[in-house]
C-alpha cells in the first residue's frame, strides 16, 4: 500500500476512535508499523528545491504530505481553544463532531511526529512563517511589535521544509495585527481549527478527490523564507486577468500569514481575498 493511503488509514482510525488514549492505541501502533515508509516518501520534500512534480502520480510526495497535515490537525484540535460563543459554525465542523477529536498531549504530539523525521521549531520571536496566530490582545500603542504571550501547541519542520506552525497567543499593536481579525478570519491552507473558519482546498469535495489536495510547501534557508513555493509567481491580475482588488502588501500578508491580519483598504475585497502566488522574504 502507498504512504498516502497508509497515512489516510491512520487520519479515519483517529476520527473513529472512541477510547481514553488514543497516541497508546491507534497511533504509537501505526508508527511502529508505517513510520519508516511514511518517511522515506516524504525525504524528497525536505531541502528546498529539491522535489518538483513533473507529472501527477496519485498519493505523490504532497499528497502524503497533505494526509499527515490532516492527521495533524486533528490530534491538536483539543489543545486549542473553544470556538467563541456566538461564532458562526466553522464549515469544517459540520463534516464531524468537532468536540469528539480525541485528545493527544504535547509530549505525545512531538515524540510522534519526530518518529516520522519532524523536529520541533522551538522558541524563537514572532515570524509569521513559524506561528499561526490564536488569540491576540490589543497592544494599547498601535505601533507595538508583536509579542508571544503563550503557545498553544508546537510547530514542526521536516527539514528546510515547514510541516505545521507554532500556534501562539500574541500581544501586538493594531499597526501589525489586529484582535478580531489576525485570530478569526479564515484561515487557508489548514483542514480544521476549533476556534475558526479554515479552508484548504479539500472541504466539499468527495470521498476520495478530497485526498487529491497538495500539501502547501514553505522553506527555511539560509538566506529567505520561501512562501507556497508551488505557486506561481504573484501579479498584480487574478486568474481572470482581472485586477486584483488586493493592494501588493495586503497580498503578501496573506501569503505569509494564511489570513488576513488587518482591515483592507477595499472592505468589499474581503470575502474573496486569498494568497496569490509565491513569495521570497529576505532573513535580512
Amino acid at each position: 500500500m502507498i504512504p498516502a493511503l497508509r497515512v489516510r488509514q491512520l487520519f479515519h482510525a483517529i476520527e473513529e476512535y472512541q477510547g481514553a488514549d488514543v497516541f497508546l492505541d491507534v497511533v504509537d501502533p501505526w508508527l511502529d508499523e508505517h513510520a519508516g515508509a511514511v518517511r522515506e516518501a516524504l525525504a524528497p520534500l525536505a531541502d528546498f528545491g529539491g522535489w518538483t512534480r513533473t507529472e501527477y502520480e496519485f498519493g505523490d510526495p504532497l499528497e502524503t504530505a497533505y494526509a499527515l497535515s490532516r492527521v495533524s490537525d486533528a490530534l491538536i484540535y483539543k489543545l486549542q481553544p473553544l470556538l467563541p460563543p456566538g461564532s458562526d459554525i466553522p464549515w469544517a465542523h459540520h463534516f464531524r463532531e468537532p468536540e469528539s477529536w480525541p485528545h493527544v498531549t504535547r509530549d505525545q504530539y512531538v515524540g510522534g511526529f519526530a518518529r516520522l523525521g519532524m523536529v520541533p521549531i522551538g522558541e524563537v520571536p514572532f515570524e509569521p512563517f513559524f506561528h499561526e496566530v490564536v488569540e491576540v490582545a490589543q497592544h494599547e500603542h498601535l505601533g507595538a511589535p508583536v509579542e508571544i504571550t503563550g503557545t498553544v501547541w508546537p510547530g514542526l519542520m521536516f527539514g528546510e521544509m515547514l510541516f505545521s506552525r507554532s500556534g501562539v497567543m500574541v500581544r501586538a499593536g493594531a499597526q501589525h495585527l489586529v484582535a478580531g481579525i489576525a485570530d478569526r478570519s479564515l484561515l487557508h491552507g489548514v483542514f480544521v481549527r476549533r476556534s475558526r473558519e479554515t479552508s484548504d482546498g479539500s472541504l466539499g469535495w468527495g470521498h476520495n478527490s478530497q485526498w487529491k489536495t497538495d500539501f502547501r510547501r514553505d522553506y527555511l534557508t539560509d538566506a529567505a523564507f520561501h512562501f507556497d513555493v508551488d505557486e506561481k509567481p504573484d501579479s498584480d491580475q487574478d486568474f481572470f486577468g482581472e485586477p486584483r482588488r488586493l493592494t501588493p502588501a495586503e497580498r503578501s500578508d496573506l501569503v505569509r500569514h494564511r489570513c488576513l491580519i488587518r482591515p483592507l483598504q477595499n472592505p468589499a475585497a474581503s470575502e474573496s481575498a486569498c494568497p496569490g502566488g509565491r513569495l521570497t522574504v529576505s532573513r535580512t
